[in-house]
């Protein structure tokens, strides 16, 4: 044996020493790619697509946790505090009432808004973008260019050295988009109907891009009236209605009596930790299939 029992200690110390090493060298790989933190998980997916390597992420809200109530943890502030940009979605749930704290904590962390371009300058109230488009814009393909659009435009500026590696990833995003287009186009050329129901309006976007409607079990963020729920049914029912998306985050009682009474399918979606390309794939085959595999609840 290589280490007798009369050496062994020294062989553990030679051992630490070579590990203590290693991790110093791994801390020191690690602390020369730029730090980025960023709200869900979509957002963190272009960012890794267009930077690859360049780039670590951080993601702040967990996943199966509801962005209207979240709060940051000590520990994901204190994480920030080392980052070089926080990308933020916009206007979703505690960004709204956080931003500006995270400002205040962190005042030398760079801000990156990332729906400016879908907002627009006529859109802007006293310098900052008002709540006129739906929050999630992610979920469509124009909010993904969009998204994507700013989150290389602000890598380039904030590490001007990599920009033909920004560049290239940018690019190989695009493309990417570009077949998930027409893969879903193609899916929805002939679908059964054209509406759905969901309880959170998470999917305006892509029910705009896609001519499709979105009916919406909740009323203005909160539990929606007996009323209102028969009025959706019975708008759902004339429709053809054939599936009703769910997400964790909310629960799924009233959403199973719904999709009952219509003889529907619930279909789970996570827009907020998911994939956005396997969301997205997976809203598209939802509508256009109802014979297909298709995660259910």
């Amino acid at each position: 044996m290589i280490c007798s029992s009369l050496h062994r200690p020294l062989c553990t110390l030679l051992l630490g020493i070579g590990l203590l090493a290693s991790s110093c060298q791994q801390g020191e790989q690690r602390s020369t790619r730029l730090q980025i933190a960023t709200t869900i998980a979509p957002a963190a997916q272009v960012i890794t697509e267009i930077a690859d390597s360049l780039v670590a992420v951080m993601t702040l809200l967990p996943q199966g946790n509801n962005p209207e109530n979240y709060e940051p943890t000590p520990q994901a502030i204190q994480t920030l505090a080392s980052s070089a940009a926080y990308f933020y979605m916009g206007d979703l749930g505690f960004e709204r009432s956080w931003v500006e704290r995270i400002h205040t904590m962190q005042p030398a962390l760079q801000l990156v808004r990332l729906d400016q371009d879908l907002v627009g300058p006529a859109h802007l109230h006293n310098g900052n973008p008002t709540n006129l488009h739906d929050p999630h814009y992610w979920t469509s393909v124009r909010g993904l260019q969009s998204m994507g659009k700013s989150i290389y435009s602000s890598l380039c500026r904030i590490d001007t050295m990599h920009r033909a590696q920004y560049d290239a990833g940018y690019q190989r995003f695009i493309q990417r988009l570009e077949h998930v287009e027409r893969t879903i186009k193609e899916q929805l050329s002939d679908i059964p109907s054209r509406a759905f129901v969901i309880y959170h309006p998470s999917l305006s976007e892509f029910a705009e891009e896609y001519a499709l409607k979105q009916l919406v079990i909740e009323q203005d963020g909160k539990e929606p009236t007996p009323q209102h729920i028969q009025a959706l049914i019975e708008e759902a029912k004339k429709l053809g209605v054939r599936v009703v998306f769910i997400q964790q985050e909310f629960d799924s009682k009233l959403i199973e009596s719904i999709a009952k009474e219509l003889d529907a399918r619930m279909v789970v979606i996570n827009p907020l930790g998911g994939s956005w390309e396997e969301q997205l794939l997976l809203i598209a085959r939802a509508l256009s299939d109802t014979t297909s595999s298709i995660p259910t609840r």
